[in-house]
Formats: structure tokens, sequence, C-alpha cells
């Protein structure tokens, strides 16, 4: 099998496209560090303050720093089987557009990526709106979809696809779930792996609520995250297929620093094929600078991190104990941002819409399960990573609304 098969026609197309100047760039001219690299006097850029981080800086695909600090960062707290190298990664303003980055390069126009229900609906516009790739809804019909079970529901729905004529290139995966809040096992994950090797499909992994988990006594047989860099694909799927995502946008609550990651650890030709577009699509390099910087304090992380997992215990604490005493039914969770609450179940009216009406008449918004294409009505989203009088004020609101 040669190296295109593994990226889609559209992306073999990208290859020759490369911006000339990227070599140039990887090897400037610096009088100590570098004095025998390229002077650049060929691109136009403002050279007044802070020189390298005001100009287009090591490419459009990340600086050589920030890559350096994805790779120790991502050593440490995701352990990596392989572990993650500069050349393992592309930098992406954001996560969402690293999913997009697949969709261009890995499929074709009208292609389609297996993605089970409920899920993050803005999925819809990240393959579609751009890159004209669809998303094809798994239901469960009852079913956990953290269970082994859940699998054979993905299979059926691929050759649900291939039976109408369609072509499925991948199945994605978002977790810790958004908006379940919590871990597929090691076990469920190796089914899907050994699932993509069976149908030869890519494997897409968001791995963005990573670090957001957190202890719950409520749950007994709780499932840790386990990043999918973690395990072998041997036996299993072409690992040239396995593609993995992650940014600040929510275990470090910088959604506007607006960086990502993107991590192929096996497909040099598909980054590759990146480089061609990502003059439309790189992240701020003042960003970037920012981005290293942080993670590269490793004594900042640790702490921060440990705090930041404290804090959403607690906060899941606080808000089940309201819903506890409030009688709101709610499903236990140990990782994300957010609870889902039935908020039907105390409400007076019936429809998912009368109950986000009724809210925002006391100006308090939440999201409706429906709106993430839940195959059941009446349960919402509830952000629970709030300072404490934030949620006192949103929960009293919400009493209110429903009383």
């Amino acid at each position: 099998m040669s190296q295109s098969d593994c990226i889609s026609s559209r992306g073999v197309g990208f290859l020759p496209d490369v911006p000339k100047f990227f070599d140039v760039l990887n090897i400037l001219w610096h009088p100590e560090t570098n004095p025998e690299g390229t002077v650049n006097l060929g691109l136009a850029e403002n050279l007044h303050v802070n020189p390298h981080a005001l100009t287009y800086g090591d490419g459009f695909t990340g600086s050589k720093e920030l890559k350096k600090a994805f790779c120790q960062f991502l050593n440490r707290y995701f352990e990596p089987r392989v572990p993650v190298i500069p050349s393992h990664s592309t930098i992406t303003p954001g996560v969402g557009n690293a999913i997009e980055c697949c969709a261009w390069s890995l499929f074709n126009s009208q292609d389609q990526v297996l993605i089970g229900r409920p899920y993050w609906t803005a999925f819809d516009y990240i393959f579609g709106i751009r890159a004209g790739v669809q998303v094809r809804e798994v239901s469960f019909k009852g079913l956990d979809l953290f269970c082994l079970l859940a699998v054979d529901e993905y299979e059926k729905g691929y050759i649900a696809a291939k039976k109408e004529g369609k072509c499925v290139q991948a199945i994605l995966l978002c977790y810790p779930h958004n908006p379940l809040g919590r871990c597929y096992s090691k076990q469920v994950l190796m089914a899907y792996m050994r699932l993509c090797g069976k149908w030869d499909l890519h494997l897409l992994v968001g791995e963005i609520y990573a670090l957001s988990v957190f202890e719950n006594a409520e749950m007994e047989d709780a499932v840790p995250f386990t990043s999918v860099l973690s395990l072998s694909a041997e036996g299993l799927m072409d690992p040239r297929k396995i593609h993995a995502q992650w940014g600040f946008s929510k275990d470090f609550g910088a959604t506007g620093m607006r960086i990502g990651c993107l991590i192929s650890q096996s497909n040099p030709v598909f980054l590759k094929s990146l480089e061609s577009f990502s003059l439309f699509n790189f992240p701020s390099s003042l960003a970037d600078n920012a981005a290293a910087a942080l993670l590269m304090d490793e004594k900042f992380t640790d702490c921060y991190i440990s705090l930041y997992r404290s804090r959403l215990e607690e906060s899941y604490k606080y808000v089940t104990r309201f819903l506890k005493e409030h009688g709101i039914p709610y499903r236990k969770s140990n990782a994300s941002l957010f609870l889902m609450v039935n908020l039907a179940a105390v409400a007076h009216v019936v429809s998912d819409d009368d109950i986000l009406a009724l809210l925002r008449e006391e100006k308090l918004y939440v999201t409706s399960a429906s709106g993430y294409k839940s195959e059941t009505s009446g349960w919402f989203r509830l952000v629970i990573a709030h300072p404490q009088h934030v949620l006192d004020e949103g929960l009293k609101r919400m009493q209110r609304a429903l009383s």
C-alpha cells in the first residue's frame, strides 16, 4: 500500500502546492544560533517590535518552539506509546480547525464520517461547510454508547451506507464525551480500532477534554481517560489512519487563544499536505509564543491541572447537591465541564423548546440534548465550571423558571 492510499486524492493534489518559502523559514539565519542559515529579504514583514513573533515565524504550521513544547506536554500527560516528536504534528488555530484539516486532506467531498449520538453538532459545520464532508449519525436505541455492543452500531452504520452507495471514510470519537462527560475504556477504544482496521477506516479522536477528568465518589466504576496515542495499533488497524487532536480551549479555559494540535504519528504525507493550505488557517504567532511558554513550564502545568481537577470535583458536588435537593435527575459523570440534567422531570411544560423558553424568560442560557441530536428528549447540558456565585445565580434562576 502506498503512502497516498492513506490520504484522499484531494489531499494528494495539495502536495505540490506547499509554499516555496517554507524551506527558507525552516533554516533562517541568526548570527549566533544559525550563522549558516538563509537570510530572508524576500518576505514583507514587520520587523520593528519583537521581530520573530510578528513575522511569519517558522512557517504556518506552528513554531519550532511550540511544537517542542507540545511534545513535552503530550509525552508527560498523555503517555503515548511512541513519544511524540515535532514531525508528528501540525499546529492549528483551535481543535475544530485541526478536525477540518482532516476533512480537507483525508477525505473527498461527499465522503462520510460516522459519529455517535448525541454529539457536538458543530461537527456538521466543521466537516461540511467548506470541505463538503458529510456526518453520518449512529444511533444506539437505548444502548450505553460507552459499551462494547455500541461498536456494533457503527459497523451497522457503515454497512448501511455502503448499501446506499455512500463512501464512509472514518469514525470520529470525541472524548471525554461532549455532552455526556464520560470516557471510553481502553477495551472499547481498541474495539473501535479493530473495526477501523476491518473496514480500512480512519479513526479521528478529539481529546479536547483529556485533562478535564476528576474524582467522583458517586461512581465506583468511573472510567479514567486513556489517550488513543497510548495504544498500539499492531494487529488492530493501519497506524497511518490514527489522528488525535488536542488544544487549549477546554482544559486550559483558553478558547480565545486559538491554539490546537493535530497529531498523526505515522502519516507524514498527510501532515505535508496540510502545509499547502496552512496559509489560510495558521495561528497567531503571539498566541503561539504564549502557548509555548505555558506548556514548557512543567511546575505551573502540574499545579494548574491539579487545582483545575479539584475545582471541577467541587463544582460537581456543589451542583449535584442542589439537584438532589430539588428532585432533578442527572447523569453521573467524571469528566468535562458539564452535567446532563433532566429538567423535563420537574417542568410543567413538555417540549424541550418550551423549557428553553422558560429559562430564557429568566435570562438563563443552557443547551438542550436535542440540540446535540440526542435520542431522548427532556435532557439539558448544564456547565458546572463556574465560580460558586455564578452557579448560585444560575441555579436560582433555573429553579424559579421551573417552579
